[in-house]
């Protein structure tokens, strides 16, 4: 699996570091401008030269017809995906897309591409594993205690353009959709410090209230969603979220918990 990483801010940094180290990192890209294109790799990280040169994203569909990657994880802009998607599905090119700030139209647009067939695309605005199993639980807190009152807390560091950010707006869409599409959700956001992320719902009744949060210590924890969501995606067309991967994880589980009841039962068998 060759991956091409787009986007080299604090968190692409790392992930670009994480990739590295998985043997899977064969292109980086960032905007035409930027100070860090043509510069090896190494330099950026301070780390030893790795032949990687930083590209920009101008002329993509011959960098990409030139470095033939598998799946292009996008850490950047939502402008990219936006005027690029048609350009990597003709080249065969799919993607994991951690960045926030789509409009509902581009998803739209990006959905559409990804259904057509030729690529897959994994949209995940908050790509760690923890804060996706949050989202989980505050589905089933929605669908069972729909008469409390939820609240969605959310913390990152001062350079964050967006508040509240994609997480948050995502756990308040799947509280809605789970019995309580007619309640009001307030979203309280904070930009300070180095914060790297932090979210809770708080689920606040008469006489009790449960909290839900989730806290990220390291951006290594979006290079392991990022890198898990890669592997997902490569043999495989059409759009999808984090959700999916869980549900194709848990069906992964049940078929290996199934083989081995059933080896057990031989050798139970064999014994007798």
């Amino acid at each position: 699996m060759k991956i091409a990483l787009v986007g080299l801010g604090r968190t692409g940094e790392v992930v670009a570091r994480y990739l590295l180290q998985k043997g899977a990192l064969s292109m980086v890209m960032c905007r035409p401008n930027s100070s860090k294109v043509n510069k090896d790799l190494g330099s950026i990280l301070n780390m030893q030269e790795t032949g990687i040169i930083v590209e920009p994203t101008d002329h993509l569909e011959e960098r990409l017809f030139y470095r033939k990657p598998d799946i292009v994880i996008d850490f950047s802009c939502s402008s990219f995906l936006r005027d690029n998607i048609n350009t990597l599905a003709k080249c065969g090119v799919s993607v994991v897309t951690a960045v926030t700030g789509y409009d509902a139209a581009e998803i739209n647009k990006i959905r559409n591409v990804a259904e057509k067939g030729n690529i897959g695309v994994v949209m995940a605005p908050n790509i760690t594993y923890g804060v996706n199993i949050l989202m989980l639980m505050a589905e089933i807190a929605a669908e069972l205690m729909s008469d409390y009152d939820f609240e969605i807390f959310e913390e990152h560091h001062k350079y964050k353009k967006d508040a509240p950010s994609g997480t948050a707006k995502k756990i308040a869409d799947k509280i809605r959709n789970n019995g309580m599409t007619y309640r009001e959700i307030p979203t309280h956001a904070v930009r300070a410090g180095g914060i790297v992320g932090k979210h809770k719902v708080l689920v606040c009744g008469e006489y009790d209230q449960l909290e839900i949060s989730h806290e990220s210590f390291s951006r290594v924890a979006f290079a392991q969603g990022a890198y898990k969501a890669a592997q997902f995606i490569y043999d495989k067309k059409g759009f999808y979220e984090m959700n999916d991967i869980f549900e194709y994880e848990k069906r992964q589980r049940s078929l290996i918990m199934s083989e081995c009841r059933a080896e057990q039962t031989l050798a139970e068998l064999d014994l007798a």
